[in-house]
């Protein structure tokens, strides 16, 4: 597939290969092209069986693949929105098969499917919407951008947490983020008569769920103890008066 999309070189156009999902830190992009027919993202695949475009929808054997249609125009919309506003209506999607050498089709949201075959005939095929000073500014500029380290946020995979000014912004009422930033920090008796005004509320636990997460064997023993102490005591209190009354009935 490298090999095939190196020969436009020769037309103007500019090649990265295995770059970063703008947005998905995890997720890459394994071919894209910068030339004058604009950006486009190529998305290689290697199915087998009987693989067409009918009725603007992608098949490998009857079956409708469109979640491979859906990460295409993903793609393409990932790497459109690093863009500058002018630059975005110039990137688009293809999905290349490389055992289908000879297939050409069109799906019903646009994204042009190809053979591997067909592929350099697509590229070149594009109207030319960039002169050679543009599209090496912008290859330039979208290979700092997609070849840059992307890390995840610390704490993105935390477990999520309630944040008062999200609500606010998701609810349309004001939240913290809405508060002046220029008032005077409080002092600490003003917060200490904060939090009594406004206690924080914990749910209550279940009894049985604390004796269940107490359930060691040194807790069972001390139960089992304290059960045979209590039998004890309470047979020792109740032999008198069993034995009155098994006097005084008659005989």
């Amino acid at each position: 597939m490298a090999e095939r999309l190196a020969r436009l070189g020769t037309n103007g156009w500019f090649l990265m290969h295995d770059v970063h999902w703008p947005g998905r830190p995890l997720a890459r992009l394994e071919h894209v092209l910068v030339g004058p027919g604009g950006v486009l993202v190529v998305n290689a695949k290697n199915w087998s069986g009987h693989v067409d475009v009918v009725d603007g929808a992608l098949r490998q054997n009857g079956h409708d693949r469109f979640p491979a249609v859906e990460t295409a125009l993903a793609q393409a919309a990932a790497v459109a929105a690093v863009l500058p506003p002018p630059w975005r209506r110039l990137v688009r999607s293809l999905i290349c098969l490389t055992a289908q050498p000879e297939l050409r089709g069109t799906t019903g949201s646009g994204i042009e499917v190809r053979g591997i075959d067909c592929l350099a005939a697509a590229v070149t095929d594009l109207p030319d919407v960039l002169d050679a000073p543009s599209a090496l500014l912008l290859y330039a500029q979208l290979g700092q951008l997609l070849t840059r380290p992307q890390v995840p946020e610390a704490g993105a995979f935390r477990n999520p947490v309630y944040r008062p000014h999200a609500e606010g912004r998701a609810t349309g009422r004001p939240g913290t983020d809405d508060l002046k930033t220029d008032a005077p920090a409080r002092s600490g008796a003003a917060l200490r008569r904060s939090v009594q005004r406004h206690p924080v509320h914990r749910r209550p636990v279940s009894p049985h769920y604390l004796y269940g997460r107490d359930r060691r064997p040194g807790t069972v023993l001390r139960v089992v103890g304290r059960s045979l102490v209590a039998g004890i005591v309470s047979a020792a209190l109740l032999a008198p008066l069993l034995w009155l009354l098994w006097e005084w009935l008659p005989k």
